[in-house]
């Protein structure tokens, strides 16, 4: 598995939002770095870590990132919380199975990750970034950022 790199086809065209989404892909930079060059014996301490600290990442970055949804208008909102609210069912769940002894390969954890870091900002968080850029093309109806 590979680590991620930013590119520009991960901007939404929000600098804040996309300073968060490249602060998030260096926690996962180096959460994989960790659970996947360390220890075997050491590998789920490090795997419960990575994830609380994702945790307390995505509660805070997808509270940001509703609320700029919220202050344009943005018409799939409420769908986007959703996936949101799912993904973070998924790290619950995982750190529930952590806690009660049931242990996930770390592997498993970072392709979760990773899967949703790439898929969700180059599908879902595009949308929004399109939403903007056509309001940006009608007639001054573009709100203030």
């Amino acid at each position: 598995m590979a680590k991620i790199t930013w590119s520009e086809l991960l901007s939404v065209g929000n600098e804040e939002i996309d300073n968060q989404h490249k602060r998030w892909i260096e926690i996962f930079n180096t959460s994989h770095d960790k659970m996947m060059s360390c220890d075997y014996s050491l590998l789920s301490r490090i795997g419960i870590d990575a994830l609380k600290q994702m945790m307390e990442y995505v509660q805070m970055h997808f509270e940001f990132e509703e609320n700029y949804m919220q202050q344009i208008n943005y018409p799939a909102l409420l769908e986007h919380k959703l996936q949101h609210e799912f993904f973070k069912l998924q790290l619950d769940k995982i750190n529930q199975d952590f806690e009660n002894g049931i242990s996930k390969l770390n592997s498993e954890i970072i392709k979760l990750i990773e899967n949703w870091l790439i898929g969700h900002i180059q599908k879902e968080d595009q949308k929004y970034k399109t939403f903007i850029a056509a309001l940006g093309n009608k007639d001054d109806n573009k709100p203030d950022l």
